[in-house]
């Protein structure tokens, strides 16, 4: 097939993976060297790089979040051939063409996540085609990743904890947490069926949430919590709307419609006086409060050896939020590190180029311990990339 993945026996091949984030502000882009052809290749970084979103994207993105509509249609083919204006501006930035890449891995934007409940499976949408991509870059697109962990009865998240077993797995028993919008830990064994994954709660999302209410922009670097105190009548506010979340054992997901514009409303409606500062600061406490007690109730009760957890994603920039973090998980008894250099901000988008590599070998990229799927699976659809004239 004209344009199809060029996977060979040899042993060395170039993977290309893009995400785009539940905070919406740009896609990730991470050029990666794969070396092995068996379930743990080599991995090195070769280049990565942030592609920020203008404002008018941005809002157009958040407005069309929740069920499928026409603007979601739309930004499916729009964002598409922006993604991949992006990817031939990084390719060629590097000196790298197109046909030297085996396989693109998109995530997609995420418009809409509900995880699975009694009867009903878990519902998900991510927009930016892959069809659309792999004709604009010329390469092989892998998209689509979550469908096949939900048909097989699993949330279809999370999916990076395959690519943290490859990157950091093996020995003593570590962890891997992000904070990005959601915060979500990987915990590591020696073994990949024993590896344990889920969503602990919010990360920036809140928190930006309610920053953004003060001066229209982020808690940049943790500046604006570092104002307020914690407001203990808000923190009592944000743990009772989301007691059941939290007290619901792995695996479990969580995005946008869990600790969204509702949970922010009711908090607001129930504290109509509460200082901007302080709910920025609240919101930081709440995060890193719910981060030691998915440690304590959940996995140092599976795994009391863990000492290392290494963190990454946007969150660790918040030095606010990750003393929070580092004071609350030290009393657990856990030492912090955050991982350095470029893999800090783009090991999410290396995930999605190691499952497209996954994919085009037939190897399941799912793993069924953290999306509570019956088994594991091959995730994505496969888009061959068109002749390039």
């Amino acid at each position: 097939m004209a344009g199809a993945p060029r996977i060979t026996p040899e042993a060395e091949r170039l993977a290309l993976g893009l995400m785009s984030g539940m905070s919406m502000d740009g896609l990730d882009l991470a050029l990666v060297r794969l070396t092995g052809q068996g379930e743990r290749p080599q991995v090195s970084l070769v280049a990565a790089h942030t592609a920020p979103y203008d404002e008018a994207l941005r809002q157009r993105l958040q407005a069309a979040r929740g069920p499928a509509g026409a603007e979601a249609t739309a930004l499916d083919l729009e964002l598409a051939a922006r993604w991949g204006a992006d990817v031939t501006a990084f390719l060629a930035a590097h000196a790298v063409a197109p046909e030297a890449v085996a396989v693109l891995g998109s995530h997609g934007q995420t418009l809409f996540h509900r995880p699975r409940a009694a009867g009903r499976l878990a519902e998900t949408l991510q927009v930016g085609s892959g069809r659309e991509l792999a004709a604009a870059c010329g390469v092989a697109v892998v998209s689509d990743f979550r469908q096949a962990d939900i048909a097989a009865g699993g949330e279809g998240a999370p999916l990076v904890p395959l690519a943290d077993w490859i990157l950091y797995g093996g020995g003593e028993v570590s962890a891997c947490h992000n904070l990005g919008s959601i915060a979500n830990v990987t915990v590591l064994p020696e073994h990949l069926v024993d590896v344990m994954a889920f969503d602990t709660g919010p990360a920036n999302m809140l928190i930006d949430a309610f920053a953004r209410r003060i001066d229209g922009d982020i808690d940049r670097d943790g500046a604006l919590s570092a104002q307020g105190a914690v407001d203990d009548d808000v923190l009592l506010t944000l743990y009772v709307k989301r007691a059941a979340w939290l007290s619901q054992p792995p695996p479990k997901s969580a995005g946008y419609e869990t600790f969204g514009p509702s949970l922010i409303e009711q908090v607001l409606t129930a504290h109509p006086a509460a200082d901007p500062y302080d709910l920025v600061r609240t919101a930081v406490a709440f995060t890193a409060q719910t981060i030691q007690d998915a440690y304590d109730r959940f996995v140092l009760t599976r795994f009391p050896s863990l000492g290392l957890v290494r963190f990454s994603g946007g969150g660790c920039r918040n030095v606010t939020l990750m003393a929070a973090i580092t004071e609350r998980l030290a009393r657990s008894g856990l030492r912090t590190e955050i991982i350095q250099g470029p893999l800090n901000d783009a090991k999410e988008a290396v995930a999605f180029a190691l499952l497209a590599d996954r994919t085009v070998r037939g190897l399941p990229g799912n793993v069924p311990s953290a999306t509570g799927a019956s088994s594991a699976v091959v995730l994505g659809r496969l888009d061959a990339a068109e002749p390039i004239s």
